[in-house]
């Protein structure tokens, strides 16, 4: 009997500690909590399908072309679960283009595919996810060219990726901008799957490279001259032991495992060489005869100098020529500068890497060497540290499968170079 009061009065006196523990316990967690702010803010579960609000927009016409392709099938067998972006031209844009109702029904459902798989990014691209970036964001679309190839995104990897057509997105005090020109300030509707952005043009995919622009614009004819002359006379002085190709990178590569590279040019017209002093190509070429040529150097098996022609427009290919290049490895890894005319802004691309240190780490990095402005809704362009005006971007993006090309006013001069 005495035994089992013991034991009750241990049990009691076991429950009493253990509340006043956890009361003080309590009390400490309620002493250290953040006090609630605000309201709480609602979850809405979106449960509406990409497909449900497209037949719900009112844009007839992208509907009418969708019904007669094949898009339907070619996304059903992606995976009921893979979001996508569309862009959606207004009915307005569509018949702008000629792609009224009755030329859409006369157009075959392949053809339609081509269209608007260009017009179908993968992934789901918000408004909150542009917002929180400055820079640009690359939708991939949906339309593949099989002739093309790129260098793979993860070496070694594969030999090559496939090229698919790309989208450089960026999303600007209210409105969104593709490939560097506005396509709309339309709300984008969001779906569980996906989101339609409205745009207000047909999107054209590019067809030409870099190089067939400039050779069929009419309008760079000394330019193009004048990288052939200097390619050439660098190539005599080197005797062969150096390559120096303007077209590289502009121009499909014959040779090797991938055949695009992604660039950007600012092109000169002929009339910026005359506004500068300089008639014909022979008189840009005589630059050359202030210095002597360049020449090899066989103990070292480098280069000695340079052309003075390089120095004056080098830059308008980012300067890359300037990169270091090891005698037995080469140049280090090359970065992409298919870049946008509101791409071009200092706080983005100001300490951008054109060429890293290469696989070894030991070559030198070469940066951005350009400095960017605007003026108005002028984009300016000029040599860092150059006393010489920068030159006005007068007509830009002009859309290739490499990247953009930018017509520019004035020669990028570098520093200390003379006219």
């Amino acid at each position: 009997m005495i035994h089992q009061r013991i034991n009750q009065m241990k049990i009691i006196k076991l429950l009493v500690y253990c509340s006043f523990f956890f009361t003080i316990v309590s009390c400490r967690k309620a002493e250290f909590m953040p006090e609630v702010e605000g309201q709480p803010v609602p979850h809405v579960d979106i449960t509406i399908s990409l497909k449900e609000v497209l037949a719900a927009s009112p844009y007839t016409l992208f509907k009418a072309a969708w019904e007669r392709s094949n898009m339907n099938k070619i996304l059903k067998d992606k995976g009921s679960k893979a979001p996508f972006t569309l862009l959606v031209p207004s009915d307005s844009a569509f018949i702008a283009e000629g792609l009224t109702l009755e030329m859409i029904n006369k157009t075959s459902p392949e053809l339609l595919d081509s269209v608007l798989l260009y017009h179908t990014l993968v992934g789901n691209l918000k408004v909150e996810d542009f917002k929180k970036r400055d820079d640009r964001f690359t939708g991939k679309s949906m339309l593949e060219n099989p002739d093309l190839r790129v260098k793979p995104s993860i070496s070694g990897s594969a030999p090559f990726d496939p090229y698919f057509y790309l989208q450089y997105l960026k999303f600007t005090d209210g409105a969104l901008f593709i490939n560097g020109k506005k396509q709309s300030t339309a709300t984008p509707v969001q779906a569980k799957d996906g989101v339609l952005w409205p745009v207000n043009h047909v999107l054209h995919k590019p067809t030409k490279t870099i190089l067939q622009v400039l050779q069929e614009d009419g309008r760079f004819g000394m330019y193009l001259e004048l990288n052939e002359r200097s390619d050439a006379l660098f190539i005599q002085c080197s005797e062969g032991a150096y390559i120096h190709d303007f077209t590289a990178g502009i121009t499909l590569i014959q040779n090797g495992n991938y055949n695009v590279s992604f660039t950007s040019v600012f092109a000169i017209p002929d009339d910026v060489f005359h506004k500068a002093g300089f008639n014909t190509v022979d008189d840009i070429m005589a630059l050359n005869d202030r210095n002597p040529l360049p020449y090899i150097n066989y103990d070292t098996y480098t280069m000695v100098g340079g052309l003075a022609t390089d120095s004056l427009i080098a830059y308008h290919r980012w300067g890359g020529l300037f990169a270091y290049t090891d005698p037995s490895t080469g140049k280090g890894i090359e970065s992409p500068t298919n870049f946008y005319t509101n791409d071009l802004v200092n706080s983005i691309l100001s300490d951008y890497t054109l060429f890293s240190s290469g696989y070894s780490g030991k070559i030198p990095v070469y940066k951005n060497p350009l400095d960017f402005s605007r003026e108005g809704g002028t984009v300016k362009v000029k040599v860092k540290g150059t006393s010489s005006p920068g030159a006005a971007i007068t007509e830009g993006d002009i859309n290739t499968i490499m990247g953009p090309v930018h017509v520019v006013d004035r020669l990028l001069i570098p520093k200390d170079f003379k006219l």
